[in-house]
């Protein structure tokens, strides 16, 4: 009995306990659900916790692709940083290698070095090893006792591999520079292509770790590099002595196993490395050099600033839960208060920051605020409680009938709950007023003044659609119009035309006067395209740098003839000289013309054709316009065709390279020739240079085909006689690519010309552009031993000033001199340049001669050396080397 009654206890006492839980959750929910604070509080706690704990995963998950993306571009610029250097190297090396072949006995590493400037910033020495091991010539000038190398790592590995192949080792302590350095090697040749040793090149390890300083990898980032066997050649961020030539695989060779890239976390403690921070590590494998980059960054430096906007979050989340639950409590408290409903008003309409007022069913005014009195600049003594709407405004004069305003706004208010307005002063200040209907009549209306929100608006707008130099329309807004002239066209047939305008010579004058002088010019052009555009009432547009557009209704005449007339006037305007800063300037403008329907219908059919109408008065000499044709789309076509074979032809070798004599007028002697570039078209047969090597020029070929035409010259030339030189022209597009020094070098090694019979052809356009850069260019030229000579001199318009800017070996006075050569002012202008040139101490060669009489005025003037048809055409090198050197000597012009 006992038992059982113990049961039963035991029994009772948890559904005593349940029942109590369920009242406690009934009276909680009856609480929660009477009272809106309550349920609010509920409802955001959790709403900024989660958004607490979202924010926080996210940023972290953006900070760690933020770091992938870093270590990608990272590491990516470390390995062409480092394969740059190499490649600059190994380029050094294989021409040092060239040029020992051609002469062992007599070379000197150290004289070539010099002279080409082959032993730069990136490079410790480089140094020849013969087959016995011993140190046969180095750029440091070494002086001392026979020095044993033998026994070096990169001679050993070099002289064992089968092929030709650049061998990376590790990093050594030189015993001629006493620096730590890694070693690049190849095998060294004689002139029969036998094995003669090692070439080395010697790359200071602290050079490959300056990339470091700017990679801004942060607390704990690592940078590595290690050659094909991972040993270590350079480290920074890491204690670079303790590493450096050991063989450190690490994660990297098992990422690396089957690619070329990776990106892993390296943990601190998978390799024993408690005491170091673990780091998402990018790994790459050069496909150019046996190297291996890696590039680390530390998880702290990753997380730190996530981990930094974390503890402001997290303060921010215990702030608003902070405020949700004083909220919470102090409605609470409130509830139990009673205030008065008209003092509560009173501090809403005080501290309210638009100005607030309210008119009854009858017009009356019944509520208002200070910052409405100040809005209408209304005095607090004129304004009372009762007035009539009329009767507040009656002074202000910004809406002229009262009446008319009143009834608009009541029928508004009718038709909808709330309306708006803006009411805009004669002083300029504008106000935006929002009115919302009152249950009892009337209505409630907020006033802001927006006069500052208003003017940035318009100046955004502004900006949106014109030009911020100009004044003109920009592409959007002529976008913009076109289409509108275009709908118009096809509701109403009403034709329009299009006019692309691009300047000529702007380009010269922004690089001689600077780019404020550029911006002053393009102010005054638009200014005159304005004017000229106004009296047709056509649209003006500034497109892009120097280029404009203009969309032209038909006027009282035609449309091809309101169209031509505008583009005539504006021809002549824009040459008309404009004065700048004291500077007289004269420039051009090209015109291209399309009609609409004539030449398309389609804003991009339209487009495309006035731009090759603007295409057709660039190439027809500048300073004009043309008006579209069909026959200019196929000379497009016909332009595109002629690129792509001139591509396969340079690519093919299949440029034939003719020469034309230099003659020594007293003696009849050949002393040079000049190479000139043909080409032999399978189906066009002989193409002339004017057609196709502009085409080079326009489509990035023209440096492709120089180095073509250099190389086959200088191989050429060691078919002629030694004292016949050869002359190559190079265009100004040609020193802009950076390696022109590079290909020189390259072509004079490959075909064993000696450097002084090789002459460099320059014209004056290579100083219109980054002059400085071309003259040290032009330098580095001149001191590998090539004469410069200035082509086509006297058709610029600073001739003079460039004889003094360089120290030229020749100068070629243009045709068009030659050609007018009975004028007496012709030959003044020629006995100052001739004069000129004997004080520069300057070869001088007269261009284009074709007569006796142009030979005998020419050689009358003292120059001494002739050019032209009438000693002979160009002609390839078979037909040269047969009817021209061929002869021992040339009959003497008399």
């Amino acid at each position: 009995m006992l038992g059982e009654r113990h049961s039963v206890v035991q029994a009772r006492g948890p559904s005593r306990a349940v029942s109590r839980a369920r009242r406690w959750v009934r009276k909680a929910a009856t609480a929660i659900s009477r009272n809106a604070p309550l349920q609010i509080a509920l409802f955001f706690l959790p709403l900024v916790w989660i958004g607490y704990f979202a924010i926080t995963s996210s940023e972290r998950t953006e900070a760690l692709q933020q770091a992938r993306a870093h270590g990608n571009s990272v590491a990516e610029l470390f390995e062409e940083n480092t394969e740059r250097i190499f490649e600059r190297v190994d380029q050094s090396m294989r021409v040092a290698r060239a040029l020992y072949a051609q002469d062992p006995d007599t070379f000197s590493l150290k004289f070539w070095a010099e002279k080409a400037q082959m032993a730069t910033g990136d490079v410790v020495q480089f140094a020849l090893i013969g087959l016995n091991g011993y140190l046969l010539d180095t750029t440091t000038g070494y002086s001392g006792p026979p020095l044993y190398l033998g026994d070096r790592e990169h001679f050993i590995k070099t002289m064992e591999q089968a092929e030709d192949r650049l061998y990376v080792a590790k990093p050594v302590l030189g015993r001629a520079s006493n620096k730590w350095t890694i070693q690049l090697a190849r095998k060294l040749f004689d002139g029969r292509k036998n094995p003669a040793g090692v070439v080395v090149g010697s790359i200071s390890v602290d050079v490959i770790g300056r990339f470091y300083d700017t990679a801004k990898l942060g607390i704990g980032g690592t940078l590595v590099l290690r050659n094909a066997d991972y040993i270590v050649l350079a480290a920074r961020g890491i204690d670079q002595g303790s590493v450096l030539g050991q063989r450190s695989p690490g994660h990297v060779e098992r990422e690396l196993r089957d690619g070329s890239y990776s990106q892993y976390w390296n943990w601190s403690g998978s390799e024993g490395r408690a005491n170091r921070s673990n780091r998402l590590v990018t790994a790459r494998r050069s496909n150019a050099f046996p190297l291996i980059f890696t590039a680390g960054i530390s998880e702290q430096e990753i997380y730190s600033r996530a981990q930094s906007r974390q503890k402001i979050y997290l303060g921010g989340a215990l702030l608003l839960t902070f405020i949700i639950l004083m909220a919470t409590a102090l409605y609470w408290r409130r509830q139990r208060e009673l205030r008065d409903s008209v003092s509560k008003f009173e501090d809403a309409l005080r501290n309210l920051p638009q100005g607030l007022s309210m008119f009854d069913g009858q017009d009356r005014l019944i509520a208002f605020n200070r910052q409405w009195l100040d809005a209408y600049e209304l005095s607090p003594e004129d304004v009372r409680i009762g007035m009539d709407f009329r009767e507040v405004f009656s002074r202000q004069k910004a809406v002229p009938d009262l009446d008319a305003y009143l009834a608009d706004l009541k029928g508004r208010l009718a038709k909808s709950e709330q309306t708006s307005n803006t009411v805009q002063f004669p002083d300029g200040r504008v106000i935006y007023i929002s009115y919302g209907r009152r249950e009892s009549g009337g209505w409630v209306a907020t006033h802001e003044d927006i006069t500052e929100r208003k003017a940035s608006e318009d100046r955004i707008e502004r900006l949106a659609h014109y030009d911020g130099l100009t004044g003109l329309a920009n592409r959007n807004l002529f976008k913009g119009r076109l289409d509108d002239a275009l709908d118009k066209y096809l509701l109403l047939s009403t034709p329009f035309a299009v006019l692309l305008l691009d300047l000529d010579k702007f380009k010269s004058v922004n690089d001689a006067l600077g780019h404020q002088c550029g911006d002053a010019l393009l102010k005054l052009v638009a200014g005159r395209i304005k004017a000229q555009a106004q009296d047709l009432g056509a649209t003006a547009a500034r497109i892009g740098g120097d280029e404009f557009a203009l969309v032209v209704a038909p006027g009282p005449a035609s449309l091809q003839d309101s169209a031509t007339t505008l583009a005539a006037w504006l021809v002549q305007a824009i040459a008309e000289p404009y004065e700048i800063d004291g500077h007289l300037v004269v420039i051009g403008c090209s015109i291209g013309i399309a009609m609409v329907p004539e030449h398309g219908t389609r804003i991009d059919e339209l487009l495309r054709n006035a731009d090759l109408a603007l295409y057709k008065s660039k190439n027809a000499g500048r300073n004009c316009f043309h008006v579209y044709s069909p026959e200019l789309k196929a000379e497009a076509d016909q332009r595109n065709i002629l690129e792509i074979e001139l591509r396969e032809a340079i690519w093919r070798e299949e440029i034939e390279v003719f020469y034309q004599p230099v003659v020594e007028l007293g003696t009849g002697r050949t002393k040079s020739v000049e190479a000139l570039a043909r080409w032999r078209h399978k189906t066009r047969g002989l193409i002339p240079p004017a057609e196709f090597i502009p085409v080079a020029e326009e489509c990035g070929l023209i440096a492709e085909l120089g180095n073509l035409v250099l190389a086959k010259a200088c191989r050429h030339a060691m078919m002629m006689p030694d004292d016949v030189k050869v002359a190559v022209n190079l265009s100004a597009l040609q020193f802009a690519s950076g390696n022109l020094v590079d290909a020189v070098m390259y072509a004079l090694a490959d075909s064993g010309l000696a450097e002084t019979r090789l002459e460099l052809e320059i014209t004056e356009s290579v100083f219109l552009v980054d002059s400085q850069e071309n003259l040290k260019t032009l330098d580095r030229l001149r001191r590998l031993g090539v004469s410069i000579a200035l082509d086509d001199f006297g058709v610029g318009y600073s001739s003079l000033s460039y004889l003094t800017a360089f120290p030229f070996n020749k100068v070629k006075i243009d045709k068009s001199f030659i050609d007018r050569i009975g004028r007496s002012e012709t030959v003044a202008v020629l006995g100052s340049i001739v004069q000129l040139a004997k004080t520069l101490n300057l070869s001088i060669v007269a261009e284009g001669v074709e007569t006796y009489e142009q030979v005998e005025k020419v050689r009358l003037l003292g120059i001494a050396l002739g050019q032209g048809y009438f000693f002979s055409k160009p002609m390839p090198l078979g037909e040269l080397l047969l009817q021209g050197l061929a002869e021992s000597e040339r009959q003497a012009v008399a």
